[in-house]
């Protein structure tokens, strides 16, 4: 692991457990056995240090790699890749989404740097639908409206089983949530509305 990582992954969880304020570059620096001194050199402050943690850990990347390697232009299965990918990034990198969600007015800039990873998405999911259209495999929609339904019902989900108990909610298993999801949506897409029960 490169020193800069190890400074981001300690700082992450730090920042989670204490707050922004709570968590000092000292206690930071020391828990990733380096130097302040070293820590100042990779990052020159604790802002630096979330922002850049943020651009690493947020789902931006590994997204945008699988719009642009993985797809095969399948609704079903490309929904459901994209829906479970999101998942898996999302529950990896939990520390971050709760510091985005527990500092965001805290920190002056972190929501504008946190919403532009979901921004990205959207317009990923949007241009995946229009290149759908133009291949006549799914029908004229609102593709931004609908690629906007997606990503709340994801978050949703994730907020629900990661912070707030959701299982408590439904015993329907998080697999089947998301299948159930991408579902609504072929049905939405497909010229004739109606589409297979996935398996």
């Amino acid at each position: 692991m490169s020193t800069d990582e190890k400074i981001l992954k300690v700082a992450i969880d730090m920042i989670a457990k204490k707050g922004f304020k709570g968590a000092t570059t000292k206690q930071i620096a020391e828990k990733a056995s380096v130097s302040e001194m070293t820590l100042f050199r990779h990052f020159p402050n604790k802002k630096k240090i979330l922002e850049a943690a943020i651009d690493r850990y947020y789902y931006s990347f590994q997204m945008k790699e699988l719009f642009e390697h993985k797809l095969i232009w399948d609704l079903e299965k490309d929904l459901l890749m994209i829906a479970e990918t999101y998942h898996k990034i999302m529950k990896k990198n939990k520390n971050v989404i709760k510091i985005a969600i527990q500092e965001g007015h805290n920190v002056p800039g972190l929501l504008e740097q946190v919403n532009k990873h979901p921004r990205q998405l959207k317009d990923l999911i949007i241009k995946y639908l229009e290149e759908m259209n133009k291949r006549e495999l799914i029908i004229n929609a609102d593709y931004e409206l609908t690629a906007m339904n997606f990503l709340y019902m994801s978050y949703g989900l994730f907020i629900s089983r990661s912070f707030v108990s959701g299982e408590i909610i439904t015993s329907l298993s998080e697999e089947d949530v998301i299948k159930g999801s991408v579902h609504v949506f072929i049905d939405h897409l497909t010229p004739n509305g109606v589409s297979e029960k996935i398996h």
